[in-house]
């Protein structure tokens, strides 16, 4: 059986049957699922939910469940790829980048996604279960669609998340930003006047949303990086509307095919982003639907904009690594946390053997990403994946006036609320200790075997232990 969403669903629900909910409650898509999943934010926790009982944004009861956090967490990317949740990042830009595979195209009669195919009046948007995220929002939103096209010189396909403003039952409003790929594509159809060919994917197993996501070379196949990162060839078949040479997952939920037009720009946003702000109101392509095929009782996927950012800062991990470690080998891990919004903040972790090894890494990982904006490098002794002692080695191993770095007029991400046009500052720290041979003062530390031996669980009640509260609790 081929990896699909179902698949994904069935084995992670039977091996943690505690981190999966289904809500079988009437529940609104505008702004109640988000609601739910904001309140699990405040406990640090990011459940797979299943909405089984929606209201979509024509006020009808939905045919269909909608699923939130399916990529809420890594250890949900590494169980997706069979990894750890340390070097899920790793392993995964290490199949996309080593292990791409082909796609195979399959028959109509044979794709799941063509169990219902919707054309004319019935392919209506407003029945599917999109959700409204956030307040300002103008209305439902797609966030977890692959958004399909294809560069008109070579006819390689590119998928990317851009996210998709249901304006009509039949219209689609979508921010591609400047450097993205898809926006490249756009641009070289509407310099040649006619009409770019598009589709939106949506549901899939995620070690295929990985893999189709990942950014690679222009033009590269994302297909083949799906099923690099999936271990298995990615099945496709021909659009309904597009023509047999626009291809499609054949395994995907719901494909949404559509046009856009040259030059024709209505209206999109504002729409609370993964920075947790707002961006503005601006113009943005119209995607005309063509034609809407899904699976029989399909289920939809929205991601947890502005709340969860998981995915994306996993994802600039392991393209990070990727491009440091050929210039400083010695790196370990690398982190881009939630603190800096996914995307904004990276750790680096080395193992340094020479001086000046932190600086070549922080100059190495700020062109990965007109996204990546501050860069810290750390020795190999402190844990990347806890803000407190990242930054107790900025605070104890740096002295700025010699280990920062500042980078003006560098391009920025579009959704960075502090960016001024599309330029922005860059900068490092260099938090390391100085190279062996020299020395430095060490850190405090009890004997291994004492910490073996003094198990708070051989001392202290399991439930008091449970109910302490942490330094950060209210």
């Amino acid at each position: 059986m081929p990896k699909d969403m179902r698949v994904f669903l069935e084995s992670y629900e039977k091996a943690h049957p505690e981190d999966v909910i289904r809500i079988k409650k009437q529940v609104n898509t505008a702004w109640e699922c988000t609601a739910i999943a904001r309140h699990f934010e405040s406990l640090n926790k990011f459940p797979l939910i299943i909405f089984e009982n929606l209201i979509t944004a024509n006020g009808e009861q939905s045919k269909f469940q909608t699923v939130i956090n399916m990529l809420g967490d890594r250890r949900k990317l590494a169980y997706a790829i069979d990894s750890t949740f340390e070097d899920v990042a790793i392993e995964w830009r290490r199949r996309t980048d080593e292990n791409r595979i082909k796609p195979v195209v399959i028959s109509k009669k044979e794709a799941p996604c063509k169990e219902n195919v919707l054309t004319g009046e019935q392919a209506n948007l407003y029945k599917f279960p999109f959700l409204r995220h956030h307040g300002m929002d103008p209305g439902h939103y797609i966030t977890m669609g692959l958004f399909t096209c294809y560069e008109p010189d070579s006819w390689i396909e590119n998928t990317a998340f851009h996210r998709g403003f249901v304006a009509g039952p039949r219209e689609i409003r979508c921010l591609l930003t400047p450097y993205t790929h898809s926006a490249y594509n756009l641009r070289k159809h509407e310099e040649r006047d006619i009409p770019m060919k598009v589709a939106y994917q949506i549901g899939h197993h995620p070690a295929v949303i990985m893999g189709a996501e990942t950014r690679g070379g222009y033009p590269e196949s994302h297909y083949e990086t799906a099923g690099g990162v999936a271990q298995e060839p990615l099945r496709l078949v021909p659009s309904e509307t597009l023509g047999d040479d626009f291809l499609v997952s054949a395994d995907a939920e719901i494909i949404i095919e559509g046009i856009m037009h040259p030059g024709k720009r209505d209206l999109e946003g504002p729409f609370g982003e993964y920075p947790r702000y707002f961006g503005p109101q601006q113009m943005n392509p119209v995607f005309e639907v063509t034609a809407i095929t899904h699976r029989n009782n399909a289920i939809c996927h929205s991601f947890m904009v502005g709340i969860n950012n998981n995915f994306g800062g996993t994802q600039e991990e392991g393209t990070i690594y990727s491009f440091v470690k050929r210039l400083v080998p010695q790196v370990q891990r690398v982190y881009c946390p939630v603190s800096g919004a996914g995307r904004f903040h990276a750790y680096i972790q080395i193992r340094k053997t020479l001086e000046g090894q932190g600086k070549e890494a922080i100059m190495a990982a700020l062109t990965t990403s007109e996204m990546l904006k501050h860069v810290i490098v750390v020795d190999e002794d402190i844990d990347i994946y806890d803000d407190r002692w990242v930054l107790w080695a900025v605070a104890t191993r740096s002295q700025w006036d010699k280990d920062l770095v500042v980078i003006p007029g560098c391009r920025g991400a579009k959704l960075d609320p502090s960016v001024e046009d599309i330029t922005t500052t860059k900068g490092g720290i260099d938090a390391t200790m100085p190279a062996p041979p020299n020395r430095y003062s060490k850190r405090v530390y009890i004997p291994d075997d004492v910490m073996e031996k003094m198990q708070l669980e051989k001392y202290i009640d399991a439930e008091k232990i449970k109910s302490a509260p942490t330094a950060t609790g209210r």
